[in-house]
């Protein structure tokens, strides 16, 4: 009876043993299916988000390219409209030009003979009243600053250059000064009479220009 007992007792703990073997090995499993269902659920995850920063990047360069096409049509609308407004202007120039090119002409002689009638005329007037001093070299050269008033008057008639001799340079500005008023200088037009009312006078003993 004893015997049998503790084989019934020794039965038993085996059985309650391999139950609780079974159970941890149950839950082990348990625990692993759990831990692999969250990483695979976490890697899903992680592709998602990697899917998601993907798309949204080529969205982004989609987005960045449409931009640039635009801006480059623009800017190519831009500097087509900027050449058709030269041509455009570049036409019109020249028509205007060729139009009034005959006027221009006429003008600019007209310009010419009255500028060299009014310099021809003062290099005679003080080619009469200089006295060319009598130690005077051929090599000399002086330059006149001559300063006109409106009306002709001198305001002012000063060496520039200096020939190096002081009677020469004297004599130089004082023709000037004995040749001045230059009325003549009213009747340029206003633009002639703001030139002439200041040049220079380049005296040497044989010429005055």
């Amino acid at each position: 009876e004893a015997e049998k007992k503790r084989q019934a007792e020794e039965k038993a703990k085996a059985e309650a043993k391999a139950k609780a073997e079974a159970e941890k090995k149950r839950q082990a499993e348990e625990k692993a299916k759990a831990e692999a269902k969250a990483k695979a659920e976490a890697e899903k995850k992680r592709q998602a988000e990697e899917k998601a920063k993907a798309e949204a990047k080529a969205k982004a360069e989609a987005e960045k390219k449409r931009q640039a096409e635009e801006k480059a049509k623009a800017e190519a609308e831009r500097k087509k409209a900027a050449e058709a407004a030269a041509k455009k202007a570049a036409a019109e120039a020249l028509n205007n030009s060729i139009a009034n090119e005959q006027e221009r002409i006429a003008n600019a002689q007209q310009s010419d003979q009255a500028s060299n009638s009014f310099i021809n005329l003062v290099k005679r007037a003080v080619e009469d009243r200089w006295h060319l001093p009598a130690n005077a070299d051929n090599g000399l050269v002086a330059q006149v600053r001559v300063r006109l008033g409106p009306s002709g008057e001198l305001l002012a008639a000063s060496i520039t250059r200096s020939s190096g001799n002081p009677g020469f340079d004297r004599s130089a500005t004082q023709a000037v000064e004995a040749a001045a008023p230059f009325r003549e200088l009213q009747q340029l037009d206003a633009g002639l009479q703001r030139r002439f009312r200041d040049f220079n006078l380049k005296f040497t003993p044989g010429d005055i220009q």
